[in-house]
């Protein structure tokens, strides 16, 4: 029974890990789940399911190809993927795109300090980039014991807003929306929502893949993960369309929506907020880190704080500028991954 136990727990590490990854602060904040789900009016929530789908099916997938050929690093699963030639490319592409998400959050750091605090933005991203590189001088261990201790706040807080606001508000849930959008635009947006952040999460699940010791653990880490994030993203939604017309051009829509039920309430939000930021930028850098690692730059206490440095001058490029512009061109590139991971875990383990 003990043993039973341990596996279990050792599967919810990594569901933890592997949803933790997707509530940054294009998530938390409400941007992503605008431009990707809720503008497609009440279809948009079709699309959120989708994504939930393919985000569960793909980390099973992940963390069972590592089981079965025993990889345990995202440089080994890219090589058995795509070959010596190919895979090498894909890590490059890859590591850009995970450094682009790590500028993200910090930037998402610094637009929360100025909307929410009326600090400085520079500020902001400076002490989201300290928090980053204390949690990156404990390595792997660092990064699980942040997410387990921060997740469960994020998803009971995140459900509680989202769900609250909802109810509280008494207009109709999509009175702002006169005809909507049509054709299959929704489905190709809920698509290209979890290639980009698969590309994210593929690096960090095959960081991970050495606590998926059974296939249960591959099994409940993958799916539970995946479900996770979709509760989540479905309950955040709900209020989202009822102050649409509001918080379209806001950076931080969630943060105009917390502030209407008073100053408790925007606390939890702000709380919320901030551990995605401080937990979606330390998997990315973490993510970074590693690939670093594998050539050749072993001093990671100095290259992590170089990342951050970095991360904190390149993030006044503008948080909203960075989820509108960056994130669908890496879409393909997640979808491209999505398609191999899929195909490898059906296929080839029937060769076997």
């Amino acid at each position: 029974m003990n043993m039973e136990k341990f596996k279990l727990n050792n599967g919810l590490k990594i569901a933890v890990v592997y949803g933790s990854v997707f509530l940054g602060a294009g998530f938390a904040s409400g941007r992503e789940l605008i431009q990707y789900f809720v503008g497609f009016g009440r279809i948009g929530m079709w699309g959120l399911i989708v994504s939930g789908i393919l985000f569960a099916l793909t980390g099973w997938a992940v963390l069972s190809i590592c089981r079965r050929e025993r990889l345990d690093s995202y440089s080994g699963l890219m090589k058995y993927l795509l070959g010596a030639r190919l895979g090498p490319i894909m890590e490059g592409v890859v590591a850009a795109f995970l450094f682009c998400l790590f500028v993200a959050m910090i930037a998402g750091g610094g637009a929360t300090a100025y909307q929410a605090f009326y600090l400085p933005f520079t500020l902001g991203a400076v002490l989201v980039g300290l928090l980053v590189f204390s949690v990156l001088c404990f390595g792997l261990e660092g990064i699980i014991k942040v997410n387990l201790f921060l997740a469960p706040f994020m998803l009971i807080g995140g459900i509680f807003i989202g769900i609250y606001s909802f109810m509280a508000y008494t207009a109709p849930a999509f009175a702002s929306f006169v005809g909507g959008r049509f054709g299959l635009a929704w489905l190709l947006s809920a698509v290209v929502y979890s290639s980009y952040n698969l590309v994210t999460g593929v690096p960090v699940l095959a960081a991970t893949s050495k606590l998926a010791e059974t296939k249960r653990h591959a099994k409940v880490g993958g799916l539970l993960g995946g479900g996770v994030i979709t509760i989540l993203g479905l309950a955040m939604s709900l209020p989202l369309f009822l102050y649409y017309a509001d918080i379209i051009n806001l950076e931080i829509p969630f943060l105009h929506i917390a502030s209407d039920y008073g100053r408790i309430f925007s606390m939890i939000y702000l709380g919320v907020l901030i551990s995605a930021l401080l937990t979606t930028a330390a998997c990315n850098a973490f993510a970074v880190l590693q690939w670093l690692e594998g050539r050749g730059y072993k001093n990671k206490v100095k290259v992590a704080a170089i990342l951050c440095v970095l991360g904190v001058l390149a993030a006044h490029i503008g948080f909203s500028n960075i989820v509108i512009f960056v994130y669908p061109i890496f879409g393909f590139v997640g979808l491209f991954k999505i398609i191999v991971i899929l195909f490898s875990a059906v296929y080839k383990k029937k060769a076997a």
